[in-house]
């Protein structure tokens, strides 16, 4: 069988996905037909993800990966200019990209380019970019509505935690962080956002 990476990737805020649930959904679609030898599942931004691409790609080419499988392309980046980027570099290295929810492939079976599907990713990746613009319009329209009615944002007086109650609240965290497990295990592992993770990491470094 030929090796193949999966990318499970959610944002925090993305309340319909999940990377266990990516995750599981693609092993069962395409463990008969390839071997899949590392699975990327991390809660990050799809706009701020490049260096993890970086490290996928890395990785890709140092074990001589022919397959990497995502469920859509804005799990692979939700900016056109990075999926691009990302898709070019397979191109360069002869590594497939296989879009699971559109079934696409962006390289024939003989290794050569498959320009229409490919015309379809970059697409895909403009809705993608677009499908963030909306959600951060309804957000914001949705924050300023509530506001004009009286709301208040931000934290409530006194709502404020103490680094130790954030500690013990954070408990799965610090074991990680104390284990040397890096900032994207620990969120894998806790299903927490990065945000969190560095604040807890940053309040163990000053108590160190």
């Amino acid at each position: 069988m030929e090796k193949a990476i999966i990318i499970s990737r959610c944002s925090t805020n993305e309340s319909r996905q999940d990377v266990t649930r990516q995750s599981e959904e693609l092993k069962s679609n395409y463990s008969g037909s390839y071997e899949i030898v590392k699975e990327f599942s991390y809660y990050l931004s799809g706009t701020k993800n490049d260096e993890v691409n970086s490290e996928i790609l890395e990785f890709a080419i140092e074990n001589n990966v022919r397959h990497i499988i995502a469920l859509e392309t804005s799990r692979i980046s939700r900016k056109i200019s990075s999926f691009a980027l990302f898709l070019e570099k397979c191109n360069e290295h002869r590594i497939n990209i296989i879009i699971d929810n559109f079934k696409l492939h962006t390289l024939l079976e003989n290794g050569e380019i498959n320009g229409m599907v490919q015309t379809m990713l970059s697409i895909a990746s403009t809705f993608a970019s677009a499908e963030l613009r909306l959600i951060k319009s309804r957000l914001d329209s949705g924050r300023a509505k509530y506001v004009k009615e009286g709301g208040k944002l931000g934290r409530t007086k006194g709502s404020l935690k103490s680094s130790k109650q954030l500690l013990e609240e954070h408990s799965d965290i610090v074991k990680f962080i104390r284990q040397k497990q890096s900032v994207r295990n620990v969120m894998t592992l806790t299903g927490k956002s990065s945000g969190t993770v560095q604040k807890i990491k940053k309040i163990l470094n000053k108590v160190a």
